[in-house]
Formats: C-alpha cells, structure tokens, sequence
C-alpha cells in the first residue's frame, strides 16, 4: 500500500497528476511521507492447486417460483442476501465468513456457497426477483470507514445492481436506493411499486431482458459500503441467452453451462485471509471487524497518514485519518476462481468456451496460458520475471498451432467479429493493451479455447499485470522467490504455496470422451446478427458530424484528512480555467441528458491510473483514443494540446461495451444513446433533487469509486 501511495507522491511532485483539486482539500504537493501501518498478508500456507474448481453443481443456478410476480406477472425469483460461513473457500485455514446471494430455489447445487445466485434467463422474457436482506446489524466483517459519505448509514445495507443490465431506474441498485432488514430506506428507493405487499427486509426489482446474449452480473452498490459488501460476498452471475447464440451451437460453439455443456465461468478476486499471526501484524483488527479467525477476509484498513510540510499547515483541520480509514486501493496476495483458492479442474481434450469476469476490487488482469513445467508452482520465472514455460497452444481455429485463443464477446455481447488474442504476451507498459488477454475490474471477456493438444498435461492460468495499474508497485506483485527486494513476503513463501498473485489455476487435460463438432467461428465470421445496430459504424476511430460532445476529466486530490481522493470532472467550455475541479457524488448533477439522446463523451484522464469507467444504463461504443499534455488542460488561450494522432480502439473492443479503460495522459472517446427500457408500468421519476430517470457513472476499481470518483447520470 505505501507504494502505491508513494508512487503517486512522486508523480504528483513532478507534475505528474496535474491540475488543481477542489477547494478545502490539500494540494498534491503538500505533504511529506510515513510508512503506512497494520498491514497483514495470507499465512504462506496455502497450497496452489489446493481446492477443485466451483462448477454450478456448487455454486448453484437459480430456479423459479411457483407462482409469477406481483404486479407484473413475469417469472419470479426469491434471492436472500444473507452473512453465512463457507468451509470450502479456503480450507487450508478455515471457514470463511462472507455476505451473499442465496435463493430459496435452486435448479442445481447447494445454498450458500460464495458467489452463488446465478441466474440464468432469455432475451425479451422479463423477471422480476424479490431480494430479502437479512443480513446481521453491528460491525461489519470489513471495516468501515464512516468518514466515508453515506457509510454512517448502517453496515447492513444493501442495493442490488445489475451490472450491463438495460432495466428501469428504480431496479437498477443505485447507491441511493438501499434499504436494510429494518425497513430503513434510501432517499431514493421505490422498489416497492412493483410489490406493494412487500415486507420491510424485502426489495423487488424488475430485469426486462431485453437485450443480447451476454454474461452480465450482479453486485451490491449501497452508498458508503459498496466496496466492503462486494469484497465481502456480494456478486454474481447473470446469463442472458437468445435464439442467435443457441445457433452457434450448429458452428461449434460448446453448449450452456446449465445444460451440463463446456461452456465454463470463471469469475475472478483477490483476496488477503486472517491467519494465526494477523493480531500480531495488525493489533486493532479485532476492533474493526466481526470476522477475526484464520480463514476470516482480512482488508486494509490504515491509512498513511500524511504529516504536513509546515505546522502551519493545517488544511482541513488538521485532521488525520481514522482507524478504519478508507485506502487508495486494495489488492490481495491470494487469487480465488470461482471462490476458492488457486483451484483445478479436469477438463477434456477438446474445445471449451470460458466466459471470464474481473471482479477484483482493483487488480487489474494480464492473461496467459503456459503448459505446467512440472515445478510446484507450474510456472518458472526467467531473471527478467517472465515465464520460461512453453506457451499454450489454443487457438480454437489452429489447435497446437499459436499461442492464442479466440475472444468472440465482451461484456456487450458478442463481438462485431471475432478477435485472436496472444496468451504468451507479457505484460508490456509501453503497450499496455498489446498484451496478452487484459481485463480490467469489471470486465468480461468471452472465449473459446481448445485443450486437444494436451492429453496428460496441465495448463496454467497466469497473469503479470501490475498493481496499480498501470506503472505497479513491486510490493503487490506477489511469487514465491521473485524480486524478495521489492517484495519481502516472496522470500517468505515456500514453492507451492501462496501469496501468489500470478498463478490463477491450473487445468489439468484428460482424454476426450467424444469428437467436438467442426468449428465454422473464424475472425472473418460476423456476429453482429443479433446485437444492436451500432451509432456509428463498428471499429470506427472517427467523430460523427452533428453529434453533441460532451467533456469531462478524471482527477485526483487529497481530501481533508490528506488521503488520496479520485473525482469526476467537467470542462464547460473545454480548456475554461474550471476545467479538472473534481465534483463530489452529493454535488447537483452535471451530466444530465434527454431520453433518446445520442452524445460523445471525450474523458480526460489528469491521473496517474488508468480507470475502468462503467455506465449504467446504457452501452457504448469506443471511438478514439488521444494523448494530451496534462497541464494544457487549464490553458484558457490554445485550448487541449494533444500529443499525436488518435488510435482507434482495440479489435476487442470494437462491440458494445459499458466498461471501458481510461489511461493516464488519454482522452477517450465514447459514444452512447440514453435509450430508457421498455417497461409494462409505470416508472415514477426520482424523488431526490435531480430529479428524472436516476443512473450513475463511476471508476470500478470500487475503492476508487466510494470516494468519490462517482457522478449521478440523469436521463429527463
């Protein structure tokens, strides 16, 4: 942690954050340093390959009730929101306590195991859910930091938001809209319209389905507690299919998970666990959390507190942080897929469709795939800490013939065109998005990946991104022996075991038990069919003429007790001496718009971060990215000097997306159409002052996104 607050220290002296921050809070420039406090790792007694991988036969799909919903008769689903403990997560330390989704009818599997709840439905046939919160009052098994705007609230608080879901306002788990098992309520929460009979734990929210194939997801967004709840338990998977998807079964795309087919989510974390000596490393843990035995999460929650320059310096107070403080970002030592620790599986020697998520809180994702050495960590590093293991070779297309696979969807839907991706690519800084498969928090890459070549073999899941990203700290990046130097903990852990960071998963290949069909999926295969019309043609890097553009900044200050604080900006008109004054999440909107409305958004990031940015409501498409020098940002005569000409965007972003990355000195262009979803009721405007159809936009590395890098999006 201190790193990556020192990294950001030494950018800042040097200008490389630019810009001013809003009044009251400290200038980057006004602080010395302290090395940050109470810090815990995983005991290095995790063993790599140590769990087998969740299947749905585990995790659990939900089933129907017996009876449609109230008001709008579609099919009905009953989810708790419950805190249990769950032995399996990792079993070489204890039971875990989480916080998640548990429904009462499941189609497969067990209750309450981590990231359960997946949801499985058909594009245009609507379900409505009602989501009962019963989770416990007291102190959270995260800490909380109540200085945090909206976290004093109640630590068992919860709003349930759709993640890529096209739903009505008061369904789309806005931070505003939480309630608790009391009854108690957010400002803006009108569930209930939809179920009138409600009792006081309980929420009901409407998904109309309307839209493509995808693999969208569920979370919690309450405000002040999103980032806890969500590294606590609160996710999962939600499966939209349609008829254009099912036919692809006839090109050799591998059949539904839930029909027993090779179709595999992998959702991804990382996470820190209690162990024995965590009251040693961190005294006060026990008087932040309810979850303090080995096998328990462990969060950070001390900050590095600044000491001013002067002791007349006094901004803000002279407030220091609390004991639970909010930190810049938090990144585990150990990697869970599909809730347990560094798992395997057996799969066979044919083709298998991965359907990924990064649900990290803020490590970002550089995907490869090696074949196992034989070492115990399936992976040896060479001297400069890139693997010396044979790469895999899977292309679906080529079996045994280049190490790549073939990425067919985004969290959009399906590509316009399928897009090969390296997996032998190490994670380059100079290129960032010229690595292997890069996944940033909150993104969902769909693959297809064949195994054919490997009868007896094991592959490794691995991945190199740094932590922050993306210049990283060498004290998050986490491999037993690597780089001791940058990293003590790595000369700590025994070949094997964890922390590790790198090693995901392993799969471990068996001969097939029949033949697959012929894959017809190519790169020159079109599979835009069945996704929307796109606002301008796909894989375009040119602005449309006639089109509104709307400009706006990511910024990065220091609040009033001198911690690190992301915010969202606005330049009206662009390079005004108003331009990267960050706005807090409570300020009146900005970015307010008309139903039907179609408008580019130009965002230009001053930090030293790249930001996955993520829109409710709707999805859209990258145009273009371009350089430009921070500091002209303010420059009222010459306006923005760009550095270079504009890149178009990736060949795997050229779909839909609605979670987009955002790179420091960049401005990123989108294009979006405030389209409202097709409802069969009617939708009441909100209560709160803005007003109208009420949606957010925000940074989903979520610690980023609690404070305060988060802006209502209002649709009139």
């Amino acid at each position: 942690m201190s790193s990556s607050i020192s990294r950001r220290r030494f950018l800042a002296r040097t200008g490389g954050l630019g810009l001013a921050v809003k009044a009251g809070m400290i200038l980057p420039w006004q602080f010395t340093m302290r090395d940050a406090l109470a810090f815990s790792q995983s005991p290095a007694t995790i063993p790599l390959f140590g769990t087998n991988l969740r299947g749905i036969g585990t995790i659990g799909v939900c089933a129907p009730d017996l009876v449609p919903a109230p008001v709008t008769g579609a099919t009905h689903y009953t989810i708790n929101i419950d805190q249990f403990q769950d032995a399996g997560v990792c079993p070489a330390l204890g039971p875990t306590t989480l916080r998640g989704y548990n429904p009462t009818n499941l189609l497969a599997g067990q209750n309450n195991r981590h990231l359960g709840g997946i949801l499985v439905g058909q594009r245009n046939t609507p379900i409505q859910i009602t989501f009962r919160n019963n989770l416990p009052g007291g102190m959270h098994i995260i800490p909380n930091d109540l200085t945090v705007m909206g976290a004093a609230m109640g630590n068992n608080r919860t709003s349930v938001h759709f993640h890529g879901g096209l739903v009505p306002w008061i369904s789309d788990g806005g931070p505003l809209s939480w309630w608790d098992p009391a009854g108690n309520r957010g400002p803006t929460f009108l569930n209930n319209v939809l179920n009138p009979g409600a009792a006081l734990n309980e929420a009901e929210y409407y998904y109309p389905l309307n839209q493509s194939a995808r693999f969208g997801w569920y979370h919690d967004h309450a405000y002040g507690i999103t980032r806890i709840n969500a590294y606590a338990g609160l996710a999962s998977a939600l499966f939209i299919r349609d008829t254009f998807e099912a036919g692809l079964m006839n090109q050799g795309l591998p059949g539904y998970l839930e029909k027993g087919g090779r179709e595999i989510p992998l959702i991804i974390q990382d996470k820190i666990f209690v162990g024995p000596t965590t009251a040693l490393a961190d005294p006060t843990w026990a008087t932040v959390s309810s979850a303090t035995t080995p096998g328990s999460l462990w969060y950070a929650h001390v900050y590095e507190r600044n000491r001013w320059k002067s002791a007349g310096n006094v901004a803000g107070g002279g407030l220091v942080p609390p004991n639970p403080s909010v930190i810049p970002e938090f990144f585990g030592d150990t990697m869970l897929v599909n809730g347990t620790t560094f798992p395997k599986v057996t799969v066979e020697a044919r083709r298998y469709r991965l359907r990924l998520l990064n649900a990290c809180n803020a490590r970002f994702l550089n995907l490869q795939l090696y074949i196992a050495d034989g070492s115990a960590n399936g992976i040896t590093l060479n001297a400069l800490g890139n693997p010396s293991n044979l790469p895999a070779l899977c292309d679906p297309n080529a079996p045994g013939a280049g190490a790549s696979i073939l990425q067919i969807g985004t969290e959009g839907g399906f590509l316009p065109f399928p897009a090969r991706i390296p997996t032998n690519v190490p994670f380059n800084p100079l290129l960032p998005l010229k690595s292997s498969l890069m996944v940033a928090p909150a993104e969902r890459p769909d693959v297809l990946i064949d195994f054919s070549q490997y009868v007896g073999k094991s592959i490794i899941l691995y991945n190199d991104a740094p932590a922050p990203f993306p210049m990283g700290a060498p004290v998050n990046d986490y491999f037993p022996g690597w780089n001791p130097k940058g990293n003590p903990v790595n000369a700590l852990t025994p070949a094997g075991f964890g922390p590790n960071s790198r090693v995901l998963m392993r799969f471990d290949v068996v001969a097939a038990t029949s033949a697959d069909s012929p894959l017809a999926i190519t790169p020159l295969t079109a599979l835009d069919y069945a996704i929307d019309t796109p606002i301008v043609p796909f894989g375009s890097s040119t602005l449309p003429v006639g089109i509104p553009v709307r400009s706006l900044t990511l910024n990065e200050g220091f609040d009033a007790y001198g911690r690190l604080i992301q915010m969202l900006g606005t330049m009206v008109p662009l390079g005004s001496p108003s331009a990267g004054f960050g706005r807090a999440y409570s300020d009146p909107a900005t970015e307010v718009v008309n139903r039907g409305a179609t408008e580019v958004w130009e965002i230009f990031n001053t930090t030293a971060d790249v930001h996955p940015m993520h829109f409710h409501l709707v999805n859209l498409q990258v145009i273009n990215r371009q350089a430009f020098k921070v500091s002209s940002l303010g420059n009222t005569q010459g306006g923005v000097n760009f550095v270079g000409a504009a890149t178009p965007p990736e060949l795997n972003e050229t779909g839909w997306k609605e979670t987009v990355m955002m790179f420091p000195g960049t401005v990123t262009r989108i294009i979006m159409r405030f389209d409202l979803a097709t409802v069969p009721f009617t939708v009441p405007t909100s209560p709160s002052p803005t007003g109208g159809h009420e949606f957010v936009w925000h940074c989903h590395i979520l610690e980023h996104e609690e404070h305060d890098m988060m802006r209502p999006l209002i649709v009139k």
